[in-house]
């Protein structure tokens, strides 16, 4: 529940020029995951600006959104999906800072039986000097913490602490519980609902701009995350087409 705050429609009427400065900092990671449970893969194309502006009350305006995330190049076509996620979410204005996968060989102590596994590396470090670099050039007046992961405890200590003046909001992802350590430290606590993300989809063919002064381009929606409509209109025509 949320600790009194009041999100997206709410926040009562106020003049523009008197609004806060909103930053949003998603852990990507983390919200994948929770989102990936859904199974809906729809939602995955999901616009983190606007998302932002859903949670966010009329009191305040979206300035920044900082996405930091990770990808494995094992896998040809999800790097690509990921590839082009970033690409329509850096044509939305979203800060796009990448981590990468490193995977190495663990092992059984007691059976000598042998795997390997991939750790994301740099996510969470990324997340954490953007809020405090952002922090220290005075960007925002309230800073939205996305995740569920506790690991984010020391960057939300260290903001309270460095700028006590600066509002904490920890947004949870869907389907997961607030993180209590940040809980006692944020000054509210907000959660992620379907109809936010429902809301929040990038178009089927998002913008993308590949230089400061470059020729604009667009990104095509993956086939995969086409909304269930879509889905079942292609499974149709197949049908007609096979007789």
């Amino acid at each position: 529940m949320s600790k009194g705050r009041e999100t997206g429609s709410g926040g009562g009427w106020s003049w523009p020029f008197f609004r806060k400065r909103a930053a949003f900092y998603y852990d990507g990671f983390n919200l994948y995951h929770a989102v990936d449970a859904y199974k809906r893969p729809y939602l995955k194309w999901l616009n983190l600006k606007a998302l932002g502006r859903a949670i966010a009350p009329k009191s305040e305006e979206v300035k920044r959104v900082v996405w930091c995330s990770a990808v494995s190049p094992t896998n040809r076509s999800k790097l690509q999906r990921h590839e082009d996620y970033r690409k329509a979410l850096e044509g939305q204005g979203v800060i796009c800072r990448m981590g990468h996968f490193i995977h190495s060989l663990d092992s059984c102590n007691s059976c000598g039986h042998k795997w390997h596994i991939s750790v994301e590396k740099q996510g969470d470090v990324n997340l954490a000097l953007s809020i405090a670099a952002d922090a220290e050039d005075d960007l925002f007046d309230v800073c939205y913490l996305v995740t569920a992961d506790g690991d984010h405890a020391a960057t939300a200590r260290y903001l309270k602490e460095r700028f006590p003046k600066k509002k904490l909001v920890l947004v949870t992802p869907p389907g997961r519980y607030h993180n209590r350590q940040i809980e006692r430290i944020a000054d509210h606590c907000v959660e992620i609902q379907t109809h936010h993300l429902e809301a929040s989809l990038l178009p089927e063919m998002a913008k993308y701009k590949q230089r400061f002064l470059g020729r604009s381009e667009k990104v095509t929606r993956p086939e995969v995350y086409d909304p269930p409509e879509l889905r079942e209109k292609g499974h149709l025509r197949l049908i007609v087409n096979n007789g």
